[in-house]
């Protein structure tokens, strides 16, 4: 349960703290009061998307912190790396720079995982959102939680996977198989062009920089000529120069240090002059122009560019990569008759187990669908609703990870009218008290520990209302529900309430603040007389506000 919420500049709420117990929690207050901000925030606590408009003027950021008793949720947070602790503690951070920061037990963490925990602690259900709540993926997820068909789902969902798994593969070679005959033989053809180049002794480097050498080697060679003569000729080369210094100094030795130290870099010099002669002259006699040589290189090099933009790649490796799926293509399509029969037989077991899984999860769908059926009448009979009547289609529908079904309610709320698909005969209030009624039930087979109706008894009033806040009541009474929270306009839905909060809205005339506060057993009867009479209470509407109280 929800123990403790706290909300900093979130919005027109500049600071609020609410310690909830047990039981059936209202919140009231006129339209416009700020209702909507405190379920906000409640929504930020459980992973829903933040926005910076969120953020109050009070500092540069929003601070939702929450506190719940879910000892359920031991293995959760072991699964998630996060501290187990006696409660659990989350805390959301919307920056207005846009950013948003999460922990749990004071460890950091992620928005998904917030997400994934606030799915297992609170259930809400808005009133826009009753169209969702009978979608096909809400009403199969209902059946399966009502009827306990955790092994079933599981043995379908395996059947859709092994299936899938065949289907694709079956599609893939079908398409294969429309392809021309012709295709191997091209295939074929493209293999053995990139066979020619060689890929496997083809250095790409080595290739294109002799490729530029030779190109260039009339232009080298002469360079290189005029170097190697600077450096070794007879008279003027450097190495003679070099010789004619260290005569010059050779005789000096042992006179100076400077003098000496100074023959023995001239003999450095000369010594490497010597080995860089030697290089040039070995240069001179391998940049040789080749004519041949380069025809063929050139020859190379326009192959293997044709092959890069023919096969879309720009690299040698990639160009290898084409050849090999070249190959299993072609080896593929050459066995592809065979292969086809194969999958085609996989296809077909496993089509049929599929079916086999399918039909027994609509059988059971069917059967947890009646169940639910006898619980929800007699409860929509309670909320004045005697002579619904209520059944359930299953349609068949393509195979997917829901199933081969697409269950539908069909309803009628008046005598001697047919049954037809809920979402297209009931009113707002009908499909309301609808909901309701169903949330009972399964209030009693799994939930979350918190329940958050938000003006879930919308077009609805007085004895039906009444009904409604008994409803909500029992839900929160259920073995698997410890609160419920409802937002309500309705004076006989807050009367039925354990614990009423209000939600109110002030202006000091520069800035505006919205407050929640816990009303005692005087200021829920005004409050409640409010929600009967308007801004002016009456003596009268208090006094029937205290008949409400009374009788609930």
């Amino acid at each position: 349960m929800l123990r403790r919420i706290r909300i900093h500049n979130h919005a027109l709420i500049f600071e609020a703290e609410l310690h909830l117990e047990e039981g059936f929690h209202v919140f009231t207050g006129e339209t416009g009061s700020g209702k909507s901000i405190l379920l906000g925030a409640v929504g930020l606590l459980l992973g829903d998307r933040a926005e910076t408009s969120g953020v109050g003027l009070h500092g540069d950021r929003a601070v939702i912190e929450g506190d719940f008793s879910a000892p359920h949720l031991t293995a959760w947070l072991q699964d998630n790396d996060l501290p187990v602790l006696a409660s659990i503690s989350v805390r959301r951070e919307v920056l207005r720079n846009g950013r948003s920061r999460v922990f749990i037990n004071d460890a950091q963490a992620s928005v998904s995982q917030l997400r994934q925990l606030g799915s297992r602690l609170v259930d809400i259900h808005r009133q826009d959102q009753v169209g969702l709540a009978l979608e096909r993926a809400a009403m199969c997820d209902l059946l399966d939680v009502a009827g306990g068909h955790g092994p079933t789902k599981t043995a379908y969902t395996e059947a859709f996977a092994a299936w899938s798994e065949v289907k694709r593969r079956l599609d893939h070679l079908e398409k294969l198989a429309q392809a021309p005959s012709g295709d191997v033989d091209y295939l074929r053809h493209q293999i053995r062009e990139l066979e020619l180049l060689q890929l496997d002794s083809l250095v790409w480097d080595d290739l294109t920089s002799e490729l530029s050498s030779l190109q260039h080697a009339a232009e080298l060679h002469s360079g290189i000529a005029k170097a190697w003569n600077a450096c070794d000729s007879d008279e003027q080369g450097v190495l003679s120069l070099l010789e004619q210094a260290r005569k010059s100094l050779t005789p000096l030795t042992g006179i100076d240090r400077d003098v000496d130290d100074v023959l023995g870099r001239i003999e450095s010099v000369r010594i490497e002059m010597r080995d860089l002669a030697s290089t040039l002259e070995d240069l001179l006699e391998q940049k040789q122009p080749d004519p041949e040589r380069l025809q063929r290189l050139e020859a190379s090099y326009d192959q293997v560019m044709r092959a890069f933009r023919k096969h879309g790649v720009d690299s040698v490796e990639e160009l290898h990569r084409a050849q090999e799926d070249l190959l299993q293509q072609a080896n593929t399509l050459q066995g592809l008759d065979a292969e086809l029969d194969d999958v085609r037989v996989k296809e077909d077991v496993a089509r049929k187990t599929l079916e086999e899984a399918a039909s027994e999860l609509t059988r059971k769908r069917r059967q947890a669908g009646d169940v639910v059926s006898k619980q929800v009448l007699p409860l929509l009979g309670s909320l004045k609703m005697p002579h619904a009547g209520m059944a359930w289609e299953f349609p068949s529908v393509a195979a997917d990870d829901l199933g081969m079904d697409s269950p539908e309610v069909w309803f009628s709320s008046n005598p001697g009218s047919p049954l037809l698909p809920l979402t297209k005969v009931a009113s707002g209030g009908e499909r309301s008290r609808f909901m309701l009624a169903l949330k009972s039930v399964l209030a009693g087979i799994q939930s979350t520990p918190v329940v958050i109706l938000d003006e879930i008894d919308t077009g609805v009033s007085g004895e039906v209302a009444s009904h409604m806040g008994a409803a909500m009541k029992n839900i929160a009474m259920s073995s698997h529900t410890r609160q419920v929270l409802a937002v309500t306009h309705l004076p006989q839905v807050a009367a039925r309430a354990e614990h009423h909060w209000e939600v109110s809205k002030s202006t000091d005339g520069a800035t505006t603040h919205v407050d929640v506060t816990a009303l005692d057993a005087n200021g829920r009867q005004k409050a409640i007389a409010s929600m009967l009479s308007g801004e002016n209470v009456t003596e009268e509407a208090m006094l029937q506000a205290g008949r409400l109280l009374s009788s609930s």
